[in-house]
């Protein structure tokens, strides 16, 4: 479906949760891989509009129901200033449901619009940061808090290692589109970084942490912060919000803030960790989970990132040799261009662990 088509369906999903307002046109919102968002303005009111990717996440009724659940259990907890600005406020159709079905079948939902807001950024600052992180530390210290059963599991093995490097072996043997020759430095790279990480962090002592509820996508695009102020508001994309670990949350954290060059830079661009900007996420993360953390979670931090770096770097590459099926692109081979840049900065954060793990020190003390 074409951009024009897409807007047009955004429009007309829009009148299913715009009670009774007329919406204006759709404008497309941010840039994820998964989903497709869309502003809409509908009289006094501003909806963020979003058709679901149902390949990914096939069921969205538990995926819905976890929204639900997760949204309004942070609701009650919200105590400070502008309560409707620090959390996802999910929109009903007209039918009651949490999501509404068009006529060829896509899936959407909508929330209402936080105003006056925009994504955090990696380039704020150091306090900045340290705000960020405590924020995501907050968020997972609060859902944690979470009465009744347990989550759905939306994604199962969303962040199994093994798995990942499991499916990555397999898709290499199988080599279902004839692409694993033109990939070979990124393979060999890939497995280099794999048996690095295996020494440094072996996956027995991860499957031992806590089991924790946790984010999963914890990128700075994925909190609003207050556009004059830029206080941290609001963590969003709550869709893998299910039980985990948080070193995958800070790990992911540190994989897309620190990194000197994009997440699609390729083999050629140098790749280097900023270490001011681990502390300041060390050190606001540790602020909000400090005295909750177990001493094992706290041991394994320095190398969350790359844990998280090379499992995102394991997955852009299976799907570049699946055809490029998962992560939407924007240009031809930029899936593999991200399965090198993430191995080469899980390389980075494996030659550096001797710094990251004192700054990890000096934000505990």
């Amino acid at each position: 479906m074409g951009e024009p088509d897409l807007r047009a369906a955004a429009e007309h999903a829009a009148r299913a949760f715009a009670g009774g307002d007329a919406p204006e046109e759709p404008h497309p919102l941010g840039e994820g891989l998964i989903h497709r968002t869309y502003a809409v303005r509908c009289g006094d009111r501003d909806l963020v509009v979003q058709r679901l990717n149902t390949t990914i996440f096939r069921n969205p009724e538990a995926l819905t129901e976890n929204l639900l659940r997760v949204t309004e259990h942070l609701a009650r907890r919200e105590t400070r200033n502008q309560p409707d600005r620090r959390s996802l406020r999910p929109l009903r159709a007209r039918d009651g449901a949490g999501i509404h079905r068009d006529g060829s079948g896509d899936v959407w939902r909508a929330f209402l619009r936080i105003r006056d807001a925009e994504p955090a950024r990696a380039d704020a600052g150091p306090a900045a940061l340290a705000d960020a992180a405590a924020a995501f530390g907050d968020y997972a210290r609060w859902v944690s808090e979470l009465s009744g059963p347990p989550l759905h599991t939306i994604l199962p093995g969303f962040h199994d290692f093994a798995r990942r490097r499991a499916d990555f072996e397999e898709r290499v043997a199988r080599d279902p589109l004839g692409r694993a020759p033109h990939a070979a430095e990124a393979i060999s790279g890939a497995r280099r970084a794999c048996e690095d990480l295996e020494r440094s962090l072996p996956e027995s002592s991860v499957v031992e942490l806590p089991n924790r509820v946790a984010h999963h996508d914890c990128k700075l695009a994925n909190l609003l912060v207050d556009a004059a102020s830029r206080e941290p508001l609001c963590v969003i994309d709550l869709d893998t919000t299910m039980a985990g670990t948080w070193l995958s949350d800070f790990g992911e954290l540190v994989r897309s803030s620190t990194a000197s060059a994009p997440e699609d830079a390729g083999a050629d661009a140098p790749i280097e960790i900023d270490l001011a900007a681990f502390a300041a996420l060390a050190t606001g993360w540790l602020q909000a989970t400090g005295s909750q953390m177990v001493e094992a979670e706290r041991r394994a931090l320095p190398l969350a990132g790359a844990r998280l770096a090379l499992m995102n770097g394991l997955r852009f590459l299976t799907d570049h040799l699946d055809g490029d099926v998962y992560f939407r692109q924007s240009r031809t081979n930029q899936n593999l261009d991200r399965g090198l840049a993430q191995t080469r900065l899980a390389r980075a954060h494996l030659a550096r662990f001797a710094e990251l793990r004192e700054c990890v020190e000096r934000a505990l003390s």
